[in-house]
């Protein structure tokens, strides 16, 4: 046991003589009176003196006792839990500490931040390691140790202690612990300790194990998280869909409420030409979604930030969030068939015709805003024999209706503008078609896993007069007929063509979004790179869907998840890599130069790598460590190539952090280790003082009692 204030214990001890002194001080004297009433008074002294030596020795007890409780309790004793890994090491000992440089590490207030607590305990443990070999290694999303050995150069290792910072990155704990491990497996020391300084956030920490650490070391958890965990934050910035010139888009900014207040702010919208600026009120314990409508004149990349004023938190520095998108030229579809574009009526005729009615909309829009016709949305066509593929226009969805043959530089072509994010709609309607398709799987490889397979029917029959029996109605393209009655919608169609499907081992079920009445699937849509592909099993010339009115709807909003190139969505967090396939435009991976617009430059001053990939036939930009937060540019030429907003995880917003039990028990596993927190190194419970405080009072009350009782 030990004292907070052990100079009290010594002043109590002088204080238990007070009341000794007056016990003996005022102890009656007896007086000798020579008179005859003397016996009888003696007698009745003895009679009461029984009784009168019991009240004092008890009144003298009970005031020495509380004057004892009283200094005790002022010493404030506690019983201290030995730590796993004590502060003051063996010579021997070699000591690995791993530290949390996460972005909830820069949470607090008034200048006294997690940060602050974790430097000033990594310090402790190494400024008191005399003797003894040690290593640091911080653990944000990737590990990173001082040394790749335990070393005694302990003061290189303080100062790279004093010169860290908060990273606006995610902790990766299972990789710290796995570089750690390594480290100390090549150890063989006696003692091996490892101590973990973190906040211990659950969005971060609430999965890890000590598997990986030998079982042989020592294991002190050391917390350093805030008593204040209330944050609000910007968690993330989208946009509803991929914008295009003049066509209305909203941005949508998901506000999270962190803190037990409700809480209002002021979302400021910061992204050139767009100025805005959104009251916002977040009930307590919430996340909101603020969405604001915009239409953007101007095809390119813009750029800039989001953020919430007048909130006052833990952390500022998750208020703020980069920005960057790319706005896209009107719509180009490109068509490729060998039928006779007079041929009609027609498979690929009633193909154009629904595309180009689906596009004349927002064509007429633009025109309205005064965008150039010549850049409207359009429908181009190609014969699939006689126009070579090297001369195929560029455009932003490729539909193929009876194309035939596909050779091996055409599906090369098709799974290259599929991994930059383009649009593939396929309409299959005849074997060909089962083998272009395989051919193109076999090019995708791993990216591509459609859901079913084309295949012959095994008696060689024709497929003709099938109905729709199943469809996903919730979901794109069919969600926009806005009704679940499959029978009513679909009754008059009928289905001629096309081929069987058999389901695949790597596919997703959920993929089909139709169904005939044979079983095999009507259409399904998968992701491929950052592109999707569509697939029709039908023969729209010799079927009748093409001329109901439930067909032009679908087409259209199957044409527009096509245009939804999934690279917009796509976040860049801070620490982790970056790959992205730039367009076909580039070709030479030697013009491109990347600089910083907003935010930190890279401290190596690197930007990773662009080459050309063949496999994807194309150049890939690929980052491994980018900064944050900020925004950077590849150009060529000095005009903008590619774009990258890197930012903090959303996760780290949530300060909530384990338990004690937690960390000790579920995540130690059968492991035995140390746990302690910010201020006070070696845990302990420090609860006694009140008891004693307790007890005094009862003495008090005791004594009180007891002078009454006596004079009764």
């Amino acid at each position: 046991m030990d004292f907070v204030n052990g100079w009290s214990i010594g002043l109590g001890l002088v204080a238990l003589a007070a009341p000794i002194a007056i016990h003996f001080l005022t102890k009656p004297k007896p007086v000798a009176v020579r008179l005859a009433t003397v016996r009888f008074v003696q007698e009745v002294i003895e009679q009461r003196r029984a009784r009168s030596r019991v009240r004092d020795w008890l009144i003298l007890l009970l005031r020495t006792l509380c004057i004892a409780l009283l200094a005790a309790a002022v010493a404030r004793p506690f019983i201290a839990r030995k730590p796993a890994v004590p502060i003051d090491a063996q010579r021997d000992a070699q000591r690995m500490i791993i530290l949390d440089v996460s972005q909830s590490m820069s949470a607090g207030r008034g200048g006294v931040t997690s940060w602050s607590a974790a430097v000033a305990s990594a310090l402790q443990y190494l400024d008191s390691a005399t003797g003894m070999q040690a290593d640091v290694i911080f653990c944000g999303a990737q590990a990173t140790p001082v040394f790749d050995r335990l070393s005694p150069n302990l003061t290189a290792l303080r100062e790279a202690v004093r010169q860290a910072e908060p990273r606006a990155e995610q902790a990766n704990p299972r990789n710290a612990l796995e570089v750690a491990a390594s480290i100390l497996s090549k150890s063989n020391a006696e003692r091996k300790e490892l101590v973990i300084i973190s906040d211990f956030q659950r969005s971060n920490w609430g999965t890890f194990l000590l598997d990986l650490v030998p079982a042989d070391t020592q294991v002190q958890f050391h917390s350093v998280a805030p008593k204040l965990a209330d944050n609000v934050a910007i968690t993330g910035v989208r946009f509803s869909a991929e914008p295009m010139i003049g066509q209305p888009v909203a941005m949508e900014i998901e506000c999270s409420n962190q803190s037990e207040r409700e809480v209002k702010a002021r979302c400021v919208i910061d992204v050139p030409p767009i100025q805005r600026s959104i009251n916002v009120t977040l009930p307590p314990q919430t996340t909101q979604v603020v969405s604001e409508a915009m239409t953007l004149e101007d095809a390119g990349w813009i750029h800039g930030w989001v953020r919430l004023e007048g909130n006052l938190d833990v952390l500022p520095e998750d208020d703020e969030r980069p920005v960057t998108i790319r706005v896209r030229s009107p719509v180009k579809v490109l068509l490729v068939s060998r039928q006779n574009v007079h041929e009609i009526p027609s498979s690929s005729f009633y193909l154009q015709q629904a595309m180009e009615i689906a596009l004349r909309a927002s064509s007429v829009r633009e025109s309205a805003r005064g965008i150039d016709p010549n850049d409207s949305p359009r429908v181009t066509r190609v014969h699939a024999a006689h126009d070579d593929v090297r001369n195929w226009p560029m455009c932003d969805v490729y539909v193929f209706d009876h194309p035939g043959s596909m050779d091996a530089e055409t599906c090369q072509f098709v799974a290259a503008q599929l991994r930059r994010g383009k649009g593939v709609f396929y309409v299959a309607s005849e074997l060909v078609d089962a083998v272009n398709l395989r051919k193109l799987a076999q090019v995708l490889g791993s990216d591509f896993q459609p859901p079913v397979e084309m295949v012959p029917d095994p008696m060689g029959a024709t497929r003709r007069d099938l109905f729709i029996r199943q469809v996903r109605m919730r979901e794109a393209p069919f969600h926009v007929l806005g009704s679940n009655n499959v029978a009513a919608i679909f009754q008059p169609v009928r289905i001629q063509g096309g081929l069987n499907t058999r389901a695949t081992e790597q596919g997703l079920k959920d993929q089909v979004l139709a169904e005939l009445s044979d079983t095999s699937a009507l259409m399904y849509l998968s992701g491929v790179g950052a592109g999707q592909i569509a697939v029709l099993n039908a023969d729209l010339g010799r079927s009748n869907w093409a001329v109901q009115p439930t067909f032009l709807p679908v087409i259209n909003e199957l044409i527009q998840v096509l245009l939804g190139s999934r690279n917009f969505r796509e976040q860049t967090f801070c620490g982790e890599p970056v790959v992205r396939v730039l367009p076909s435009t580039v070709t030479d991976a030697n013009e491109l130069v990347a600089r910083t617009l907003e935010g930190p430059a890279p401290p190596d001053g690197g930007f990773g790598q662009w080459q050309w990939v063949a496999s994807q036939n194309a150049v890939v930009w690929n980052w491994t460590n980018p900064p944050g937060a900020g925004i950077y540019s590849l150009e060529q030429a000095g005009n903008p190539i590619w774009m990258v907003a890197t930012t903090v995880p959303p996760v780290e917003s949530d300060l909530r952090s384990l338990d004690e039990e937690v960390l000790t028990g579920r995540l130690s596993g059968d492991r035995l280790v140390g746990f302690s927190s910010a201020g006070s190194p070696d845990q302990s419970d420090d609860y006694l003082w009140n008891w004693l405080i307790v007890a005094c009072c009862c003495g008090l009350v005791t004594e009180v009692i007891a002078l009454r009782w006596t004079h009764m």
